[in-house]
């Protein structure tokens, strides 16, 4: 720590979510993967990708990805930008589009990641918390000036989801910037992309690692005005998107027939799943993603995690207020699911 900037020593840590080293020997069910390989068509782009011009910088702009994605969200291509993730563009929205005496706003329990972020690009934020009913509460976020506030929809880990006409409501109000993170929101929801024709202080990200199966190839997007598109692509690293990730991009999008089908299946799992789970007495929060947020009445959630972990199942743990009484478990195949039923069922009985 000789070197580090007093920001740096002050910040938070991000901590993913475990990937041990034997990971083969676990059933991983804690960081919200897809179960299901990527469409054949998104793999046979991905090694076309890799011929000889792969010697070559990648596309500056990913401008076949972006096209894709505009059109099919009926968007211009000046209002879409590719991001190392969507944690490239919270990054670069934290950088340019608060000032240094701004403050910002996330919900809490949410992505940690927003807060860390925050911390890391020296931008004061406030924790705001959800309802008893683990709901986002826009009104909250009209009772100070905040001049940037994030918020997933769903959310996560809750699984909870706002409906567009309370952010279009929201919107109507708010003289800061709105981030509608959508990472999960192909499962179940309806996107709020639509309100950045309306709306200029919208920014609307998606991600592709996980209703895509993706998650491997770091790919992001963000939609939004031209103004703020401009300026994270000003803002950007030169090449942040290499030649295969775009052509993943590109066809996952252009294969949503395929992409589609993992998702039935995942649906399918997680309301199978979520009944396994309300027989042996779980509470189970009412989700729109590839994850439940649920506790049990008699074992705490550390104990589950804990136990599973020894049964080489992991699921993820938070600390920490309201987050510490729950364990979220990602939806996985459905082998993997009547594995942890059983095993689940083993502690609770026990």
């Amino acid at each position: 720590m000789k070197y580090w900037n007093a920001r740096l020593k002050k910040m938070s840590e991000y901590v993913p979510g475990e990937q041990p080293e034997n990971l083969s020997e676990f059933i991983k069910l804690n960081t919200n993967e897809n179960p299901f390989p990527p469409p054949a068509s998104v793999t046979e782009a991905m090694r076309k990708a890799c011929d000889e011009s792969i010697r070559r910088y990648p596309s500056p702009t990913s401008l076949s990805a972006r096209e894709a994605f505009a059109k099919e969200h009926a968007l211009g291509v000046e209002n879409v930008m590719l991001g190392n993730g969507s944690d490239e563009i919270f990054t670069l929205l934290f950088r340019g589009f608060i000032e240094p005496k701004g403050l910002a706003a996330f919900p809490y329990p949410s992505y940690s990641l927003y807060y860390t972020l925050a911390e890391a690009n020296g931008i004061k934020y406030e924790k705001l918390p959800l309802t008893a009913s683990l709901d986002v509460n826009l009104d909250e976020y009209l009772k100070k000036p905040y001049d940037l506030v994030i918020i997933g929809n769903p959310n996560n880990p809750t699984g909870r989801g706002v409906e567009v006409k309370a952010i279009r409501a929201f919107l109507g109000k708010f003289a800061g910037l709105l981030v509608v993170d959508e990472a999960y929101v192909d499962f179940y929801g309806e996107t709020a992309i639509g309100l950045v024709a309306d709306f200029d202080n919208i920014i609307v990200t998606r991600s592709l690692s996980k209703s895509c199966s993706l998650a491997g190839m770091r790919v992001g997007f963000a939609a939004a005005s031209k103004e703020i598109i401009q300026g994270l692509l000003k803002l950007k690293d030169s090449y942040n998107i290499d030649r295969v990730a775009e052509a993943a991009a590109r066809a996952a999008i252009l294969d949503r027939k395929g992409v589609a089908y993992n998702i039935s299946m995942l649906r399918s799992n997680k309301e199978y799943l979520e009944e396994r789970l309300a027989d042996m007495d779980f509470e189970v929060v009412p989700s729109k993603a590839n994850f439940l947020f649920v506790r049990h009445p008699s074992v705490p959630a550390a104990d589950l995690f804990e136990q599973l972990k020894e049964r080489k199942i992991l699921v993820r743990y938070f600390t920490g207020p309201v987050q510490g009484e729950y364990v979220r478990i990602t939806v996985g195949t459905m082998m993997e699911i009547k594995t942890l039923v059983k095993e689940l069922g083993a502690i609770v009985t026990a």
